[in-house]
């Protein structure tokens, strides 16, 4: 349930009661009653009489060092072979047993093990590098199934360069307009959760998470490809699907 807490914290500081059963398909008696063991152990605070939950600093640290078994052991059993909701179920019940060493290890070996081509998703890149400002490179395509890939046209509105921004709350990836022309058309991503969603700014640039992207790590090769789904749209309307573009990112 931390987890959970710390994914609607970064949306919302007050959490609502009913967010919480709707995350964790849960009836209100029940999230009462771990909510009740929490705030013992000092993990939340409740108020105005039950109606928002808040997190606490320690809750935020213990909620965040969950994630991060949590993701961990995703990434393991997936990358063994294990389906993806399986992999899920697995990884919830394992990160409460292993110990801190084994967590280590597989963190070790999911990030530098020499493996063959696998893909990793929902990753916080916050777990692989430490915080700082990242230059890589980006481009932007048509999503038709050509070789070579062509460039997309709303490519000439952005620099071939993107920088990777790792704080210690989150990750993302600026892309950098180009001087001299407003680019006017606004850039959506397609998060898996929540759907079609606008990028916000920094400095007057879009940024997006890098929890969005698929992530392709291949043996021997140094660059990792980062692929996620975007689209441009007017100001007051939505992208559409047919519509979408394919972004990726080189990292190394």
């Amino acid at each position: 349930m931390l987890e959970e807490l710390c994914f609607l914290a970064k949306k919302s500081a007050q959490i609502t009661i009913p967010e919480i059963c709707g995350r964790m398909e849960m009836t209100r008696r029940e999230v009462l009653a771990y909510l009740k063991q929490l705030a013992a152990q000092g993990y939340v605070k409740m108020e105005e009489k039950n109606a928002y939950v808040c997190l606490t600093e320690l809750g935020r640290i213990r909620g965040e060092e969950c994630r991060h078994r949590h993701e961990t052991f995703t990434q393991f059993l997936q990358y063994v072979g294990v389906g993806s909701s399986t992999a899920e179920e697995d990884a919830c019940r394992m990160e409460h047993v292993a110990s801190e060493e084994t967590v280590q290890q597989i963190c070790n070996f999911v990030n530098y093990g020499s493996t063959f081509e696998r893909v990793m998703r929902n990753t916080d890149l916050r777990y692989r590098y430490e915080p700082g400002d990242y230059p890589f490179m980006m481009g932007i395509y048509y999503m038709e199934k050509t070789c070579p890939r062509r460039l997309a046209g709303e490519f000439k509105d952005y620099k071939e360069q993107t920088c990777l921004h790792v704080k210690k709350e989150d990750s993302f990836f600026e892309l950098f307009c180009t001087s001299g022309e407003e680019n006017r058309l606004a850039l959506w991503y397609m998060d898996p959760e929540t759907g079609w969603t606008k990028a916000r700014r920094e400095n007057g640039n879009p940024v997006i998470p890098t929890g969005i992207f698929e992530y392709f790590i291949r043996h021997h090769d140094p660059v990792i490809e980062g692929t996620a789904l975007v689209a441009f749209a007017r100001e007051g309307e939505k992208p559409m699907d047919w519509n979408s573009r394919e972004l990726d990112v080189h990292i190394w």
